[in-house]
């Protein structure tokens, strides 16, 4: 009888090695986040002479790393002025790299016992500090679009069409770059009324689709190229548009369109959001179409069309305006604007 040893894994980088393989069922964009928080996590460490045996690393280490993500330029030994590694972290940053972190020493000691459990998974991580959402606004969304159609008119009726369903389809499902960009053909209703997702764990979701970017899809699928593959994004030599490739052709069609404002394509998510409860949309019912697991993310979309409900009800119940309503009602106006 054989039986079956498991192989020693004691150093950092093969932890790294053999949790990355474990994570191979989440979204591309996933891994690549987990790949390159552990791959820099790796970096200081041998930088700094952590100890090579992983069961010795503890949570002063960690917190040592964390500072450093926090008050370093340049960090990971590069100094590239474009990389974001360039300026100084945001708080979320910090509080990400240690969730990551922290879920690979769980893993290495609670779920495969690589490690004894030595409490780095019980670490308390500073608040992530996230900042206030800024959804495109209509008029931004609404550039965007005319962008489109005027490159349909006046320069391809591929790209107009395939950039103005994209963009029509960002406003109007909320669905993450990589949702978007891994939809294929045999995905889409029939009648084009709803789209199938994986999002994120891989769980699939079915989105429906409405008037406008259900006419948009249609007209692209009218000038996409036949004999390619089964994505329904493509490019013009038939080739899959890629993540990359849509967050490239978004940044272009901003400047086209003139919209100056910052950030990218995530802020068609909270556009969708943001409007769709300000439209009188139910929360939970949000949650479902954005796939979300928990009420911790449809909460700050309530609490910003809140704010915003509030600021519009201002003009009316104004105190002070009320006050000189009051006063002023009644009194004759002496042709000049003035009461008396």
């Amino acid at each position: 009888m054989v039986t079956e040893t498991k192989t020693r894994i004691t150093t950092l980088p093969q932890l790294i090695r053999s949790y990355l393989i474990t994570c191979r069922h989440l979204s591309p964009h996933t891994q690549r986040y987990y790949s390159t928080c552990l791959k820099n996590l790796e970096w200081y460490a041998h930088q700094h002479g952590w100890p090579e045996d992983a069961s010795q690393i503890t949570r002063d280490h960690i917190r040592e790393l964390l500072n450093y993500i926090a008050s370093s330029h340049n960090r990971w030994g590069l100094d590239d002025p474009n990389r974001s590694s360039s300026r100084r972290a945001t708080p979320a940053t910090v509080n990400h790299y240690g969730r990551v972190i922290k879920r690979l020493f769980r893993w290495a000691s609670d779920e495969e016992e690589y490690l004894p459990d030595n409490g780095i998974w019980r670490l308390k991580l500073p608040s992530p500090a996230y900042r206030q959402i800024e959804p495109y606004t209509d008029g931004e969304v609404m550039a965007m679009l005319d962008a489109c159609e005027e490159q349909f008119r006046c320069e391809s009726r591929f790209l107009g069409s395939r950039n103005k369903a994209i963009i029509a389809v960002f406003a109007d499902t909320g669905l993450r770059l990589s949702e978007l960009a891994g939809i294929k053909l045999s995905d889409l209703h029939p009648r084009l009324q709803q789209v199938k997702v994986m999002g994120k764990g891989s769980k699939m979701r079915v989105v429906p689709l409405q008037g406008e970017s259900m006419k948009s899809l249609n007209r692209y699928l009218l000038y996409r190229p036949q004999e390619v593959p089964d994505w329904l994004w493509v490019s013009e030599d038939g080739t899959h548009f890629t993540d990359d490739s849509i967050t490239t052709m978004v940044e272009r069609l901003k400047k086209r369109a003139g919209v100056t404002s910052g950030g990218m394509v995530h802020r068609f998510r909270h556009y969708f959001a943001t409007r769709y409860l300000e439209a009188g949309g139910n929360p939970n019912s949000l949650r479902l179409l954005l796939g979300h697991e928990s009420y911790a993310m449809v909460l700050h979309y309530t609490r910003l069309v809140s704010a915003r409900k509030a600021v519009k009800e201002h003009e009316q119940f104004s105190p002070l305006n009320n006050l000189y309503r009051s006063q002023n009602h009644g009194r004759q106006d002496d042709g000049w604007g003035w009461k008396y």
